[in-house]
């Protein structure tokens, strides 16, 4: 099956782009170049030492945001940020609304999801598994109520390889401690890969909490390759997906090291066309 311009058109309204992908530009260059790749659902990236287009702790307007994204036809649907190490026992709920208010009132304005990781940059425990799992449910409950006041939706990376929830088990026992009422998933598929799990199956386990899906390639202990040139099964995860009933976007998260800058734009309209032609695949096939 190859993609016409209207089959294109068609897919490109369930695929989506995160400034992440663009991180090294600032954020109007960023937008320039999503918008270049006729995109238009897009995220908006703030994890400090990766992306700072929603610098964290935010001190700037919703308006600056909404102004630039207006005059290129974006919307955003999530804001993906790292507010501070979720399991960490000193991290009290004063100093985390400090952290999560200004950010939660951007993603109000915009109409946002909030993306949040589970648990420091490190596997080892703070105190012990469970109460580490325990630390981090409670603190996302904390940011879950603050985002709900606003109207905000709090979604989490529950598996995220470069974290504490790094692997399917604590992925699962933390998503045991959530209420599905309240957090949403997104499931990054680099990071399932990366840490030698079955993208395909634990995509099927969790699929009726899967709100978002994040696009990257890995291999076993690299999150970092273009889309196709690792050996995640991304035909499988979205046939799969999609099977379950999936309505959501597909969002390329190419925080790449394979490519040079200069590549970026034109190795995501790559991506952007591999990812379209599988969903277009996968819709005949049902």
């Amino acid at each position: 099956m190859t993609l016409t311009s209207q089959s294109h058109a068609a897919m490109l309204e369930r695929i989506g782009c995160s400034t992440i992908s663009f991180r090294e530009m600032t954020l109007d260059q960023a937008l320039d170049a999503i918008t270049t790749l006729g995109i238009t659902q897009i995220d908006l990236g703030g994890i400090p030492a990766v992306c700072s287009h929603v610098p964290v702790p935010f001190s700037g307007t919703a308006a600056r945001y909404g102004d630039a994204m207006s005059a290129r036809g974006l919307q955003a649907g999530a804001i993906n940020v790292d507010i501070g190490e979720l399991n960490h026992p000193d991290f009290d709920a004063e100093e985390f609304g400090a952290i999560a208010d200004p950010i939660i009132g951007l993603a109000a304005s915009l109409g946002a999801a909030i993306i949040l990781p589970c648990g420091a940059p490190r596997w080892q425990p703070m105190a012990d598994e469970r109460r580490d799992l325990d630390r981090i449910a409670e603190n996302l409950t904390v940011v879950a109520d603050r985002a709900a006041a606003s109207g905000v939706r709090v979604l989490v990376e529950a598996l995220h390889f470069g974290r504490f929830s790094h692997n399917v088990t604590r992925a699962n026992s933390l998503l045991e401690r959530l209420d599905p009422q309240r957090f949403g998933v997104v499931f990054d598929i680099s990071h399932v890969v990366a840490a030698e799990e079955d993208e395909v199956a634990w995509a099927i386990h969790i699929a009726d909490r899967i709100e978002r899906v994040h696009l990257r390639d890995a291999v076993p202990g690299d999150i970092n390759l273009g889309i196709g040139r690792g050996v995640a099964d991304f035909a499988g995860v979205i046939s799969a997906l999609e099977q379950a009933g999936f309505v959501g976007h597909y969002v390329l998260e190419l925080e790449t090291h394979d490519i040079t800058s200069a590549q970026r734009v034109s190795d995501a309209a790559r991506s952007r066309d591999l990812i379209a032609l599988l969903l277009l695949n996968t819709t005949n096939e049902r």
